[in-house]
């Protein structure tokens, strides 16, 4: 098996998953790779069961649109990859359905032999509670030699398959785009830092650098990425030299939590190659992708309207709920202890609760209402 290659192969599909320019790029190499006249790649929305994306490259000719309007909703093969999985290898369509049901069926003869393909081998690749990832090689009609011509290839080809698609599944569960281009790094809400094997950081988004800034859990040590607790530096310094591996490794990808403090919930962090295309150079690089949790308490206004709170009690309110403690907001506002704590008896007063965990409680419990962002032209 050509070293070279398989690196370069692996490389493209995690470029694929960090950047949805480049999934053509990464089938394609897939499809030489294994030798196959074409790849297709496939996402299904478990809630509705409906098809949210697809994509392929190679000898198929059918259009994506029709397939998600119509023929992926009656398409065989997606009930024969998930028992591929279950099965853990890879199974074809001449051999899991007689030929019998395929001489009458509609997606194998209006959509598959009108396409220019007579047989594919497939399975799902990776499956979480909302959707579920398969891939599909194309046999194209009147190929009479092996399928796949390099079945080995394909075999050491899978685990970095499946792993690029918990990755990329992984990362839209989580509400992000696939889109770390640096065109359009800073349109996600998470943190996306890169950086080089040894964790020297090369570029980050704007959320990347408030959490750098911020210094809760990860923090900028001359010019490295850190953690706060050395087992978690140990085990991030780790992700990133496996996702940039260069000199005949082979990349991946991996994901951690990273504690924060004061009873804060952790990041998520997911690390992932990514090629030097996305910086313009050549550079093996890692890609963090750090969740941050997202914030859910009422606006300080808003709380103020509800429960008659003057602006100052709403901000300790706020603090406290947030996990700050008395002593803290002490240095932080500049007064006496005492002060802060004649304050606080006033608004558990006016919300109507004896406890400061009882206030945090009622304080997470207001719903709120997040406005929608409009999307400005490209």
């Amino acid at each position: 098996m050509p070293l070279g290659q398989f690196e370069k192969t692996v490389t493209s599909i995690f470029a694929a998953v960090v950047d949805d320019g480049q999934t053509s790029a990464a089938l394609e190499a897939v499809a030489k790779f294994v030798g196959v006249s074409g790849v297709g790649c496939v996402m299904q929305n478990k809630f509705t069961q409906r098809i949210s994306s697809a994509a392929w490259w190679g000898i198929f000719t059918g259009r994506p649109a029709d397939y998600v309007s119509h023929y992926g909703k009656i398409d065989p093969s997606r009930a024969i990859w998930d028992e591929a999985a279950a099965c853990g290898r890879l199974l074809r369509i001449s051999e899991a359905l007689p030929k019998s049901v395929l001489r009458h069926d509609e997606w194998y003869n209006e959509w598959l032999l009108k396409g220019g393909v007579c047989d594919m081998l497939g399975t799902t690749l990776c499956e979480s509670p909302a959707r579920k990832m398969s891939i599909s090689l194309y046999r194209a009609i009147g190929d009479v030699g092996p399928f796949p011509r390099a079945e080995e290839q394909l075999q050491a080809l899978m685990p970095s398959l499946r792993n690029a698609a918990r990755l990329h599944v992984g990362l839209i569960d989580a509400g992000y785009r696939s889109a770390l281009g640096r065109d359009r790094i800073d349109q996600l809400a998470a943190g996306a830092i890169s950086t080089d094997k040894d964790g020297r950081i090369i570029e980050t988004n704007q959320a990347g650098e408030q959490i750098l800034l911020a210094g809760d859990g990860l923090t900028m040590r001359n010019g490295q990425i850190s953690a706060r607790r050395s087992f978690e530096m140990a085990k991030l310094a780790r992700l990133i030299a496996d996702a940039a591996a260069a000199g005949g490794s082979v990349p991946s990808a991996g994901c951690m939590l990273i504690a924060r403090g004061n009873g804060r919930p952790p990041y998520v962090v997911r690390v992932a190659p990514a090629s030097g295309g996305l910086t313009g150079d050549d550079l093996p690089m890692a890609m963090l992708v750090i969740s941050t949790p997202e914030e859910r308490l009422v606006s300080q206004g808003e709380l103020s309207e509800l429960y008659g709170l003057s602006p100052v009690e709403s901000r300790i309110a706020l603090a406290l709920a947030r996990g700050k403690r008395l002593t803290e907001l002490a240095g932080e506002f500049g007064v006496q202890i005492t002060t802060l704590r004649s304050q606080l008896s006033s608004i558990l007063t006016k919300c109507e609760v004896e406890r400061q965990s009882d206030l945090v409680r009622l304080i997470s419990t207001i719903p709120v209402v997040h406005p929608v962002r409009p999307e400005t032209a490209p």
